[in-house]
């Protein structure tokens, strides 16, 4: 790192020369090799991934998607002359409209009309899945509809393909976060020049992020909305890392060093906390291969491809221009907003050597309160919303509850049951015995006649439950429809007869039950691994047990928020909804992977800054105090950045599932970098003092030295640098601490001996943390479990 940081800092415009070549090739190779993005949502070794795939090989028209079209009368009925007429019209226009297979007749399907006669459903039946149809064929649908409504009839138009047309492109959300960022940077660096660095940065590393994700759509199944889910987290994490290594640069310039030894310190103290911090989040989106679903793997590999990619520009092509611009970084500065560099005697030093003196008081109660926060974790209920959730602006809302109103709320989640007899025929008679088993099951309102493929070997029947699709009830119905429903309907059935449950409600608790299957591999690999990076980083063994523990109580904290406002309803009306509902399966999962990579963020940029002091003293609190003082600002700027950006999604985002994900990573990143990384952190490590930096002897001696130590001093001279070049980088850090450039009173601190009482002290400690943390994780998973039945 100290070779590539004089490199960068002797030729910093051979840098910016290389990355605009990157960038060109990545643009020409994007251009020329560009891949398809997908969203075929493939949940290997499940019931419902069979059962699609039958569809899709002996019944291609029962395999695409459906749009149902609603027409409602507020006063008479559909089957008035005058709106036959317009459901008829409306029929012949849109089976011409490309893409479109097949437009039922509802007056041909009585389940179709409602009892009362006011409301009735005309299915149009596209051939492909939602999101691989053309808009446009769509919103065609969508206009010919339109065209017939009036005072006495209501056209609205509901499932997967409506809400698919009126999801809204990126559009307020993104501006008001990327506004807040500029904001929030113009008043943490005083300056609009130094404030537009970082976003410059970032935009760079998404801009080659993005091209990197549409090269690696050539080769695999890569979601739609990856470059979309790339472009939120990388912005977040690449203003973040440029504002890390930014605010080192200016420290060290207002100290007085040169710019070009300012660029060098910036990389190899600031730089080098960011590679250690980007790794972990690399490591844990990574880690979502442990699911074994590959539409999630993949989008955490395009995600973990954007954060590489700006880890990179933050320790090259950041510093060649900030070496370019030398102390031009100030100009543009803004009255009552001048920058001051350091913060050792600021404020939060002083707060935290207030922590020092009633470290146990800060400790235990913080924790108590994120153990409350994180307590609605226990009721957890999993599962997805339904278009019930949307806005009543949006003509999928309204459909929804036409239908629920008219024909029952489990209409709009209707199963799919496939019976397949590949060796031979269906008999009517197995059919209706199959119809007749799964009408008997408790929670179904009624199944519809089977329709057979030309082969007669499969046969589709629609189950439709008595309740919505993000009822619990609902989904305990796919349980007791597979454990017995379906067993009791092949009784006596011909050798390889089966029957398969399918539809958005089944693939769902097919997903969720995979995912939580695979939890305890997915932990096992992301916090191992982040332990494991971290023990090579700080050399301890106290500080990444510490880190994993309360990344865990951070993060079920913000679960316990959003468990609080969408599944119990506290202040959902602030953000615009008017339904409770589940959790989405798959929040937990993506939130535990993104949140545990962005607090090592934090984590790392801290802890180094108290290392370093650390080393240079040997003395507990002032390495932590002096650490906090050093680093708060540019944590706090930096959480604020992205809770910004992720609040702006919460609260002008159009999606439930959007605005969940941002009011709980805005909540997690606030909850991480107050009351975590500035009152427990400290808490704790006051209390363990010497024993924070004591790894075991064989484990020193196995684990890479791979040391985060800053092992030059911004004024050692040139050839006490020469020497310490050419030593291991863990003696150099020590040889540190008895440089000549120690205040004296600091070298004669003696060192701590992390076998003494203050050690085995904590050492109990974690092990109670440990034991409550586990006892967490095991209420978590009862949880989990006890949502699935």
């Amino acid at each position: 790192m100290e070779r590539w940081a004089r490199f960068v800092a002797r030729h910093p415009r051979r840098v910016l020369i290389g990355w605009v070549l990157l960038i060109v090739l990545g643009g020409l190779l994007a251009s020329r090799f560009a891949g398809q993005f997908t969203d075929t949502f493939n949940v290997p070794a499940t019931e419902s991934q069979r059962a699609y795939d039958l569809l899709v090989e002996r019944f291609p028209q029962q395999s695409g998607s459906e749009l149902r079209a609603v027409f409602h009368t507020p006063q008479g009925r559909v089957d008035a002359p005058q709106v036959r007429a317009a459901i008829a019209e409306f029929r012949r226009d849109a089976a011409k409209v490309d893409e479109v297979v097949r437009v039922s007749d509802p007056f041909e399907s009585p389940s179709d009309i409602s009892r009362d006669g006011r409301t009735a459903i005309t299915r149009v039946v596209y051939e492909a899945l939602p999101n691989q149809i053309e808009h446009a064929n769509i919103g065609a649908v969508f206009e010919i509809g339109s065209g017939f409504r009036s005072g006495q009839l209501q056209v609205e138009f509901g499932g997967e393909p409506a809400r698919e047309y009126e999801t809204e492109p990126p559009g307020l959300a993104e501006i008001v976060g990327i506004g807040a960022a500029l904001i929030i940077l113009i008043i943490g660096f005083g300056s609009i020049f130094a404030a537009g660095m970082p976003i410059i940065s970032a935009l760079v590393g998404l801009a080659l992020g993005t091209m990197t994700i549409i090269l690696a759509a050539s080769v695999m199944d890569i979601t739609t909305f990856a470059p979309q889910f790339g472009a939120m987290l990388g912005i977040g994490v690449g203003i973040d890392y440029a504002l890390f290594v930014i605010s080192r640069y200016r420290e060290q310039l207002a100290g007085g060093s040169s710019v070009e030894q300012a660029v060098r310190v910036a990389i190899s103290t600031a730089g080098r906390a960011v590679v250690f911090a980007g790794s972990i989040v690399v490591v844990a989106l990574l880690g979502l291969f442990a699911i074994d679903i590959p539409l999630i793997a993949n989008l955490g590999f395009s995600a973990a491809i954007v954060v590489f990619i700006e880890m990179l520009v933050a320790i090259s092509l950041l510093p060649a221009l900030l070496k370019i611009v030398g102390p031009r970084i100030d100009r543009f500065s803004i009255p009552g907003l001048r920058y001051t560099a350091g913060g050792e005697r600021g404020l939060w030093y002083r707060f935290s050597r207030r922590i020092e003196r009633r470290p146990w008081l800060y400790l235990i109660a913080s924790t108590a309160l994120l153990l409350v926060l994180a307590a609605p974790v226990l009721s957890l209920e999993l599962g997805v919303s339904d278009d019930g959730n949307r806005s009543d602006e949006y003509s999928s809302r309204r459909a929804y509850d036409l239908i629920a109103d008219a024909f029952g709320p489990g209409v709009n989640g209707t199963l799919i049951a496939v019976v397949d007899h590949p060796a031979g025929q269906l008999s009517e008679t197995r059919l209706r015995q199959v119809r007749s088993a799964l009408t008997q099951v408790a929670g179904v309102a009624s199944v519809t006649p089977p329709r057979v493929n030309a082969a007669g070997d499969t046969a589709v029947l629609m189950v439709i439950p008595t309740t919505a699709p993000q009822d619990r009830a609902t989904r305990q119905l796919v349980t007791e429809i597979r454990a017995s429903g379906a067993p009791t309907a092949l009784a006596g059935a011909a050798p390889g007869v089966s029957v398969y449950l399918t539809g958005s409600t089944a693939a769902f608790e097919d997903i969720t039950t995979k995912m939580v299957s695979r939890l305890p591999y997915f932990f096992l690999f992301v916090v191992g691994v982040s332990i494991l990076v971290l023990m090579m980083a700080f050399r301890s063994i106290v500080v990444p047990l510490k880190a994993a523990i309360l990344n865990m109580l951070a993060i079920g904290a913000s679960l316990g928020f959003i468990i609080a406002i969408f599944q119990w309803g506290w202040g959902l009306s602030i953000l615009g909804l008017d339904r409770t509902g589940p959790i989405e399966s798959f929040l937990p999962l993506f939130m535990f992977a993104i949140l545990f990579g962005l607090s090592m963020d934090y984590e790392v940029f801290l802890l180094s800054r108290v290392r370093e002091r650390w080393l240079a003293t040997r003395d507990p609190g002032e390495s932590v105090a002096y650490g906090i003082g050093a680093s708060a600002r540019v944590i706090t700027a930096a959480a604020a950045i992205l809770i910004a950006v992720f609040g702006s999604f919460a609260f002008f985002g159009d999606e439930r599932a959007i605005k969940e994900f941002g009011i709980g990573m805005a909540f997690a990143i606030f909850i991480d970098a107050t009351l975590v990384r500035l009152v427990l952190v400290p808490a704790f490590m006051q209390l363990a003092g010497g024993a924070n930096w004591y790894l075991p002897p064989l484990l020193d001696r196995i684990l890479p030295n791979l040391t985060i130590d800053p092992p030059v001093p911004a004024t050692r001279p040139l050839t006490t640098l020469l020497q310490l070049l050419a030593r291991p980088a863990r003696h150099a850090a020590e040889d540190s601490a008895t440089s000549a450039e120690t205040a004296p009173d600091r070298n004669d601190a003696p060192d701590v001996d992390p076998a003494q009482p203050t050690f085995r002290a904590i050492a109990g400690w974690a092990l109670v943390g440990a034991a409550a943390a586990c006892a967490f994780a095991v209420g978590v998973a009862l949880s989990l479990w006890r949502s699935l039945r």
